[in-house]
């Protein structure tokens, strides 16, 4: 995790900041929350073979099993972000500063993401933690080539799979 003052080169291009980060937050999960999971699980599945839906209670099952299978055996990888003077690079992916249309960083209640609003991507909105990189540096640089989209903040959905753990 870097906070380079002086540039460096990456091609033609110069970095202005780069760190490392996971590409999830992995969340911890206790015996409570897979006795609650269960309990939901099971619910669901009862209600759906009750209104004789068999095909959404395979569904949930296997949903249920990829999931658990998933996140005990590929915990999430470090990628490195890159801020340079063209744009931002998340892992393997380039967003130009042209293709942003606007930024803002959450720094409140433990959470520090550096979120984008990305134009013609599939997934508009790209959040990145920002770890132990200093928000003051990034809103620093970044409010020089894209618009600060102020007040913002996080997303409902996203603060229900926070608290789920998901």
């Amino acid at each position: 995790m870097k906070n380079k003052n002086a540039f460096s080169k990456k091609g033609h291009d110069r970095v202005v900041l780069e760190w490392t980060t996971p590409e999830y937050i992995h969340h911890e999960k206790d015996a409570r929350w897979y006795l609650g999971a269960g309990l939901f699980l099971a619910i669901i599945l009862v209600l759906a073979l009750l209104s004789g839906n068999w095909s959404m209670a395979l569904a949930f099952v296997v949903f249920a099993g990829v999931y658990h299978y998933l996140h005990t055996n590929h915990p999430p990888k470090e990628i490195r972000i890159l801020i340079s003077e063209m744009g931002i690079s998340v892992g393997e992916m380039f967003f130009p500063f042209s293709h942003i249309q606007a930024f803002w960083i959450i720094y409140e209640h433990g959470l520090r993401t550096l979120n984008l609003r990305v134009s013609n991507h599939f997934f508009s909105d790209i959040i990145i933690q920002l770890n132990d990189q200093d928000p003051v540096a990034v809103r620093h640089y970044l409010v020089s080539q894209i618009p600060e989209w102020e007040g913002k903040s996080e997303r409902l959905g996203d603060m229900i799979l926070r608290f789920l753990k998901f």
